[in-house]
């Protein structure tokens, strides 16, 4: 008998991609597949902050062969006119489940071809109480959240981002499979914080307040929970590790 009982990793496959860009240790690990909710008010940033991430080149700028955005302000906010230029073809200003189930569709079909780059970007942009998992008429999007990391191969980047208003609008299986967290620091609702705090104080070892308090008093802050972290950490504006 063997008395071995240790649970080993599974062999990676070898087909298994490398990166092909170093990316900086503070931020999300897009080669690990990442879900980002993200969530402030309006003028809090968020529109400045996801355009960052894929059109700067100290963060992600042309590491996803494809980009998908839905926004209902993606054809007249000034912000995002780069990201309109660059992607016209897959930047839409309402949702339906077809864009979802086009994008499932291809990443499953380049998955097929060996070599192929499966990586792939979504941002979902103040879709404010579009989706509800229950129903069929608009469900893709938030039943995605689940199962996006299987539509890259391993080693592929992957980000899935939900920018939201309001915590609660991001719908409960967005926020248990969460990778990452990103919240504004102009958030002044109490009961919004609270909200937040209820998830994941837990994990900070009820430092929540103190973390957050860093990144309030000043406009466009932003504390970035890096949750699926051992153990969980906490970068106010990538640029200072604060927990």
């Amino acid at each position: 008998m063997n008395n071995d009982l240790t649970i080993l990793p599974v062999v990676p496959e070898e087909n298994e991609m490398e990166p092909n860009t170093e990316l900086h240790p503070n931020l999300p690990d897009i080669y690990k597949a990442q879900l980002i909710c993200c969530v402030g008010p309006v003028r809090s940033g968020k529109g400045v902050l996801w355009n960052t991430l894929i059109h700067n080149p100290n963060f992600y700028e042309n590491l996803f062969s494809n980009v998908t955005v839905i926004s209902p302000t993606i054809f007249n906010d000034s912000t995002s006119r780069f990201t309109l230029a660059k992607y016209k073809d897959t930047c839409f200003d309402a949702y339906d489940n077809k864009i979802i189930d086009d994008l499932i569709q291809n990443q499953k079909n380049k998955k097929k071809i060996d070599g192929t780059d499966s990586s792939y970007c979504l941002i979902i942009d103040d879709c404010y109480g579009e989706f509800d998992s229950r129903s069929s008429k608009n469900g893709s999007v938030i039943r995605l959240a689940s199962r996006f990391r299987h539509y890259v191969n391993k080693g592929d980047a992957c980000l899935y981002m939900y920018n939201s208003q309001k915590y609660l609008d991001c719908a409960t299986i967005l926020r248990a499979n969460m990778t990452g967290f990103f919240v504004s620091g102009m958030i002044r609702n109490k009961k919004e914080l609270e909200a937040i705090k209820y998830d994941i104080d837990d994990l900070y070892t009820g430092h929540f307040d103190e973390i957050m308090a860093r990144a309030q008093g000043a406009p466009y802050q932003w504390i970035y929970f890096r949750l699926a972290s051992t153990p969980p950490q906490a970068f106010l504006n990538f640029t200072e590790q604060i927990y």
